[in-house]
Order: C-alpha cells, then sequence, then structure tokens
C-alpha cells in the first residue's frame, strides 16, 4: 500500500490518521459519557478516568494538524457522481468534521485547570501557562471569568453539534457502500483498495 493519495484512493497515511483521528474522537465521547452516566464527575474518583478523556481530546489536537497538512499537500481522489448540491453538502459536512477537530480539543484545554497526564509526561492545564497570564494581565479577566463560557461553547459543541456532523459522516459513507455501492466507503478503509471494484 503506498502512503501517498492517489486519483482513485486514499494512501496509506491518509487512512492511518483518518481512523486513528476517529477512534480517539470516539473513545473521547465514550469516556466522559461514562463518566457522566455512572460516576460523580465532581468527586475526585472521576480525575482518573476524565484524564483519559483529556488524553484522547489532545491526541484529536495534535494530529488535526498534520492530517489538514497532508490533504493540502496531497492530491485527493476524485468525488463521486453525484449532484451538486450533494458534492456542496459533503464538502461543508469534511470541513465541518476538521472544525470540529480543532474546536473541541481546543475548548476542551483551554477551559480545564487540572493537568493531563500521559504517564512519561503531563501537559500543564492552560491555567498554569505563560498565555493564559498574559491574557489575565492584557484582559483584565480572571479564571472565574474566562472558564465558564468557554466550558459552555465545549459542552454545547459537544452535545448538539459535534454528534449530528459526525452521525451525517457516517451516515453518508454506509449510503454510499450499501445503496450507491461505490468507492466512498471502500477506498478509505484500510489494507483495502478499489482496485477490481465497480
Amino acid at each position: 500500500m503506498q502512503w501517498k493519495n492517489t486519483k482513485q484512493e486514499f494512501g496509506a497515511l491518509a487512512k492511518f490518521l483518518h481512523w486513528t483521528v476517529a477512534a480517539a474522537f470516539i473513545g473521547a465521547y465514550v469516556v466522559v459519557y461514562y463518566v457522566i452516566w455512572f460516576m460523580d464527575d465532581s468527586s475526585p474518583d472521576s480525575l482518573p478516568v476524565l484524564n483519559i478523556h483529556w488524553v484522547l481530546g489532545i491526541f484529536v489536537g495534535v494530529l488535526v494538524v498534520p492530517r489538514l497538512y497532508w490533504r493540502l499537500l496531497n492530491v485527493q481522489p476524485g468525488e463521486a457522481q453525484t449532484s451538486e448540491l450533494e458534492k456542496r453538502i459533503a464538502q461543508a459536512a469534511h470541513w465541518g468534521l476538521y472544525g470540529l477537530m480543532i474546536l473541541m480539543p481546543l475548548t476542551g484545554y483551554i477551559g480545564t485547570d487540572a493537568d493531563t497526564d500521559f504517564g512519561l509526561f503531563k501537559v500543564p492545564n492552560f491555567r498554569e501557562t505563560a498565555l493564559f497570564a498574559w491574557i489575565e494581565v492584557t484582559c483584565g479577566i480572571g479564571w472565574e471569568a474566562f472558564e465558564p463560557p468557554v466550558d459552555a461553547i465545549h459542552h454545547l459543541v459537544g452535545k448538539w453539534i459535534a454528534w449530528p456532523v459526525v452521525g451525517l459522516h457516517i451516515a453518508a459513507a454506509l449510503f454510499h457502500h450499501l445503496v450507491r455501492r461505490d468507492k466512498i466507503l471502500v477506498r478509505m478503509l484500510p489494507y483495502s483498495s478499489t482496485a477490481g471494484h465497480s
């Protein structure tokens, strides 16, 4: 399997970034909903589990940078034979996903005043960074005023926008595969090739 994309299918690196980010994004949701449904998220006992959510979130935020760079650098496989409206909706949905992969980790990180422990190293919380110290001095805003709106955006987008956008993406991929029977899903599957598919 080649690393770069072709006009027919995605290369190994694009597939790796796609599925790794997807797994981390969905995994972060599974973990946080486990805390919400089965634990007291205000209890210290929930912090180790929430830390997994934070680790996965930062992982998504870090990986979206090379993923975007690779997308812009590489040729993109040809679009499906669909109407102009469907193409525009698909493009909007894809950029919406990229927006989520940036917005959710960003608001999650800057709205959390707890360190993220990766095991071998820790990522200091935003409250203790030089950037927040500069914001505090320059804008005259303390953490108590800064954190609530950021946290509100994170929860609002995560609860009411992210799931519909991700669900639309999955539904569209399954529609192409099961109904239209084209190559849209196949060309992104790991260890697969569109060669031999109609």
